[in-house]
């Protein structure tokens, strides 16, 4: 079931926020993002991946990073002080070897802060693509996405592959442009408003086919959320269970995280809308950095 972390014990939890229409619209002050940004169970229901008993440790060999560090754009010279301000970073950090380099947090931000990742969700929502293959779950990247989506069938996902997806070329028609309230993206946004479960697949199967699958690649959230029903179909449980089951727990991930949902109790948004602490996001670049394996144990393949 859909649980609420922001109650008991966090940091951020009286903080006002924003909607999500601002979010999309770009209609937020500095402040009122940062705390919407690490408030999103707010805005819609969520399922909790559950931390780890057994946290993995990050040990510190903390080194003077701002010191060593300076880019150049034309004729100006930058230090990594003026990275953190100019970009305006709320957190940052940096591993080496699996050890902590560096790490700062910004606007109120602390290790115990949980993020909105963006699309960085989407990197993980394919990730469990690959270990669902290891588990037998999916054959191959060459199975059809309507084996595993019947919503999508006779529509202009037919003949589309869990590779096109992953590649983002299945040669269906999208805008993603965030702003703009006609696009693409901003039908699925109100789908997820309306949090009436299938809604968001009925936008995507009524989507037209501008090319054919496997030669244009078009940036599109909609296939990733396709590509989250794909898992959602093949494994036959939560996102946030499988990633907590395959990865989470097992790597020890020290915080839960949680995840918006497409309905109440429904299922995840695979292209966004996955929150965490800095850490653990750090942790789960270096699991892939130890090649995807746990213990020896192969979870991609």
């Amino acid at each position: 079931m859909p649980v609420t972390l922001h109650a008991e014990g966090y940091p951020h939890a009286d903080e006002p926020i924003g909607t999500v229409e601002d979010v999309y619209n770009g209609h937020l002050t500095p402040d009122l993002a940062v705390s919407t940004f690490r408030n999103i169970d707010r805005l819609f229901p969520t399922r909790t991946i559950p931390a780890s008993d057994s946290p993995k440790a990050l040990s510190d060999a903390l080194v003077d990073l701002p010191g060593m560090v300076s880019y150049q754009v034309d004729d100006a010279t930058y230090d990594l002080y003026d990275f953190l301000s100019l970009d305006n970073v709320a957190g940052m950090i940096v591993l080496k070897d699996g050890e902590v380099v560096y790490e700062t947090y910004q606007r109120g931000n602390t290790p115990d802060t949980r993020w909105m990742s963006m699309s960085v969700a989407k990197s993980i929502t394919s990730t469990l693509v690959g270990a669902a293959i290891v588990d037998g779950y999916i054959n191959g990247l060459e199975d059809m996405v309507t084996d595993y989506v019947p919503a999508l069938a006779d529509s202009a996902y037919d003949g589309v592959s869990i590779r096109d997806i992953l590649l983002m070329a299945s040669g269906v028609e999208w805008n993603e442009t965030y702003t703009d309230p006609k696009s693409d993206r901003r039908d699925l946004l109100r789908a997820q408003i309306e949090q009436r479960p299938g809604s968001a697949m009925e936008v995507m199967a009524a989507l037209p086919r501008a090319h054919d699958p496997g030669t244009h690649h078009t940036y599109s959230t909609g296939e990733t959320q396709v590509l989250g029903e794909v898992v959602h179909g093949a494994v036959g449980m939560p996102l946030a269970d499988y990633l907590a089951e395959k990865i989470w727990q097992p790597y020890g991930m020290e915080a839960d995280a949680n995840w918006w949902l497409d309905s109440l109790d429904g299922v995840e948004i695979g292209g966004s809308g996955l929150s965490a602490t800095l850490r653990d996001f750090a942790r789960f670049g270096q699991f892939f950095l130890e090649g995807g394996e746990i213990d020896g144990n192969p979870i991609l393949p």
